[in-house]
């Protein structure tokens, strides 16, 4: 569901991150439906974008797979009167033909209060090293 709107915004873009990842993991195109923008775009770490409905239809028809999404850090900024940045870093697991990834990524979200709710607007990740 959407993140709704609080007295602490910060609170709101945390739980939709959580949200998302958690709908990302359970494969739910309907809680990803319902956090993402309707224009959101997301740029994975092999440089590939996509629309909302490619990310979502990938998840749902299981090519794309996430086994576990970690959040190691999160650095909240506001970016104007209805928008919040995201500065992130988690570890991911996925499957894959030849089984199991585990990488960490670095990620930037830039999340937009809409119509009471937060909803995703873009995020691009980058894999990073193993600390």
């Amino acid at each position: 569901m959407p993140a709704q709107s609080t007295d602490k915004p910060i609170d709101a873009i945390r739980e939709l991150e959580r949200g998302r990842f958690r709908a990302m993991v359970d494969g739910d195109g309907e809680v990803l439906d319902a956090l993402l923008a309707d224009n959101a775009s997301y740029v994975h770490t092999n440089g590939k974008r996509e629309s909302k409905r490619q990310f979502i239809d990938a998840i749902t028809a299981g090519r794309r797979r996430y086994r576990q999404i970690e959040i190691q850090s999160q650095d909240l900024m506001p970016g104007g009167r209805d928008t919040w940045i995201v500065h992130g870093r988690a570890l991911i697991e996925m499957e894959s033909k030849n089984g199991a990834l585990l990488f960490p990524i670095a990620y930037t979200a830039v999340h937009l209060h809409v119509d009471g709710n937060y909803r995703l607007l873009a995020m691009q990740a980058t894999r990073v090293a193993l600390d």
